[in-house]
């Protein structure tokens, strides 16, 4: 396991699931860069099918059908504590905790995005010390799971994006479980 190949997986589908603006538009030949020092087929070639299909789309109807996916979909928005506990008093319970995670992780944190937004948990993933990334996509990896299912039912790119993330991670969570099962 490359851990340098993993960050770069984090990095570049934290920016690819941003809102997709002009900005964005532009920064999609550096992700494309970033891509050729993915080496493992299986972590390069979904980002690689999302950025051939995104480069190609009308860049209006993609802005549409992302507001559509993660701004209106209930069920495809990217707030991961979201689907387990809607608005109730434990989802702020476990927005403190994810923060209090990043924080101790020297990760900073803004009050721009929730602690449980994809594109932050994907940047901090980027950044942060093995056990750190661990620690949280693991928590999460369920409800990756669940959101890649949805997109795929949606017919969408985006679950390329997610593939690729949750392949990673668990990536991650085999390292760990073979290094603690020859201690």
């Amino acid at each position: 396991m490359d851990s340098n190949e993993l960050q770069t997986v984090f990095r570049c589908t934290s920016f690819l699931l941003s809102y997709p603006n002009q900005q964005w538009r532009e920064g999609l030949g550096d992700c494309e860069k970033e891509l050729q020092a993915i080496t493992q087929p299986q972590l390069h070639q979904p980002i690689a099918n999302f950025l051939l299909t995104a480069k190609k789309s009308d860049p209006e109807k993609f802005i549409q059908e992302y507001i559509y996916l993660f701004d209106f979909g209930k069920k495809t928005n990217m707030y991961l504590t979201y689907g387990n506990n809607g608005e109730q008093r434990e989802r702020g319970m476990e927005l403190l905790a994810l923060k209090t995670i990043y924080q101790a992780a020297g990760f900073k944190v803004t009050d721009q995005e929730l602690p449980d937004y994809l594109p932050l948990l994907l940047e901090f993933a980027s950044i942060a010390n093995l056990s750190s990334v661990r620690t949280v996509l693991g928590k999460y990896q369920s409800q990756m799971i669940e959101l890649k299912n949805k997109l795929i039912e949606s017919e969408s790119i985006y679950h390329h994006l997610l593939e690729a993330s949750i392949l990673a991670s668990s990536q991650i969570e085999e390292e760990f479980s073979a290094e603690g099962s020859t201690l």
